[in-house]
């Protein structure tokens, strides 16, 4: 049955030039803030209706706690929930009384720098009730062309409602926002977590999605990974081996963008769709400037994933595959800058500092990112679990990390360390209070020869292994599964 509802974009594509600018921003506004002329909303909201008969029962969280008068940043790669949670939090403060025609929603992709300076004096804002400061929240707004920033910090300076206003700007170019964030100094308001990262579903509310019956087992902080209160719980999650175990090779698998763990929970596998989805937010939107041909990046993208866990030599991937050294370095930038991957520098040995000029390794936020292409193409390659396991790991400690101050930005937080013998440790930081962790993902009682090199090392050492608990040792390194530090340390 036709509708007003139905979605005529043939049409108005024809009808776009006879329109105004400030008029379309108007209808525009409109159509994205249903709340302002309906109560039951929710109900009509596509976004909102696919997370709900998605089964997950997921709200992610990461808005909340916010202040009034704040200007927050939220960054997180596609496909990972920003507009839900978007959309969810606006529920939410509705749900608290907010006055529903003092919330703004601004769909950001296709503005320009111009709109966003008219969008507090658009003839389409209904009035906000007198003496109820508003919620802006605009969307993908590094999309916006052009100088968007200096537009932010033009309003935020001489706007007074703005000023005022509660603002929370989300995308998926993190340096754009960055870069962003440096011009607005002392403009975002005095709550340390004005910076938000989303990242897929982290691995403990995976477990506790998939199984209600999941242990309650409290988080450890990360310098106490060593500690009498960590052997303890553990111990505790002994119980809970073969399931926890049996999770986390699931979450190799699906990883955790909500689609495929919906997919999971239905008892599915990873839809296609969605891998065509990822393929989309990495060929199309994160390498948008790319020159190279869809099958050079797609060989490109390959060769970084195989490589993970290895410290990488661009110049060396440009030789093997006939590029270019800048034209390599170029892409692991889009690649980093969409929050799609990230790398972990060498420890100097000056102290908690990246090794100048030293080579990086370079790892996915996300299993079904790093499995991307064989799951595209079946008979390339896939990532060995033990790679997986290693960069979830180091996943796992930069999102708790990042608990602190919001911010995925930056790798001066956590390292590899190379011997003397040119082998390296995983992972060690500061934060982690004097552990280092190597993940091995064995099986068996071979686990103490793995652990030969991070037992060499100046740090306690953890190794990471696919179900083998062994806390006794004072003096030399535990063994512990990785489904467990993951439990006790992600989110």
């Amino acid at each position: 049955m036709y509708t007003l509802w139905n979605d005529r974009r043939s049409k108005d594509e024809g009808v776009r030039g006879l329109r105004t600018r400030a008029g379309q921003l108007s209808q525009d506004l409109a159509k994205t803030n249903p709340w302002w002329r309906l109560s039951d909303w929710q109900g009509r909201d596509a976004d909102l209706r696919r997370a709900r008969d998605s089964g997950l029962g997921h709200e992610s969280r990461v808005l909340d706690d916010l202040v009034e008068g704040n200007l927050y940043v939220l960054r997180g790669p596609r496909r990972v929930g920003k507009t839900v949670a978007v959309k969810q939090t606006i529920s939410r403060l509705l749900d608290a009384g907010v006055a529903p025609r003092s919330i703004v929603r601004v769909a950001a992709d296709g503005l320009d720098e111009a709109d966003i300076r008219q969008l507090p004096q658009s003839p389409g804002l209904p009035r906000s009730p007198d003496g109820v400061s508003r919620w802006w929240f605009i969307d993908e707004v590094s999309a916006v062309k052009g100088d968007w920033a200096t537009q932010i910090k033009w309003l935020r300076d001489n706007d007074p409602d703005f000023a005022n206003a509660t603002v929370v700007l989300t995308g998926s170019d993190s340096t754009a926002l960055t870069q962003a964030i440096g011009q607005l100094p002392g403009r975002r308001g005095r709550n340390i977590r004005t910076g938000r990262t989303l990242l897929p579903i982290g691995f403990r509310t995976f477990m506790r999605l998939l199984d209600p019956e999941a242990p309650d087992t409290g988080r450890v902080e990360l310098p106490a990974l060593r500690s009498q209160d960590a052997r303890t719980t553990f111990d505790e999650l002994t119980p809970w081996l073969d399931i926890l175990v049996r999770g986390w090779d699931a979450y190799l698998e699906f990883g955790g963008f909500p689609a495929s763990v919906a997919a999971l929970a239905r008892g599915d596998a990873v839809p296609e769709d969605f891998v065509n989805d990822l393929f989309e937010v990495v060929f199309r939107d994160a390498f948008a400037a790319s020159s190279l041909s869809e099958s050079r990046t797609s060989a490109l993208y390959s060769r970084l994933m195989t490589g993970m866990g290895s410290p990488i030599s661009s110049r060396a991937v440009a030789v093997d595959l006939d590029l270019t050294h800048p034209t390599v370095e170029r892409h692991l930038s889009y690649l980093r800058h969409s929050l799609l991957a990230w790398t972990c520098p060498p420890r100097s040995i000056k102290g908690w500092l990246p090794l100048e000029r030293g080579q990086e390794k370079l790892y996915a936020t996300d299993p079904l990112l790093a499995r991307l292409m064989h799951l595209r193409i079946p008979a390339l390659p896939d990532i060995d679990p033990s790679v997986l396991t290693e960069m979830q790991l180091g996943v796992v400690i930069r999102r708790r990390q990042a608990d602190g101050d919001g911010s995925w930005t930056g790798d001066e937080r956590l390292f590899y360390w190379r011997t003397p013998t040119r082998k390296e440790v995983d992972f060690v930081s500061e934060d982690l209070g004097g552990t280092a962790i190597e993940s091995k993902y064995t099986e068996g009682d071979g686990w103490r020869r793995e652990a030969a090199t991070v037992n060499a090392s100046e740090w306690d050492g953890i190794l990471a292994t696919r179900n083998v608990l062994d806390t006794r040792s004072r003096d030399e390194a535990w063994a512990v599964p990785a489904a467990f530090l993951a439990y006790v340390i992600d989110t």
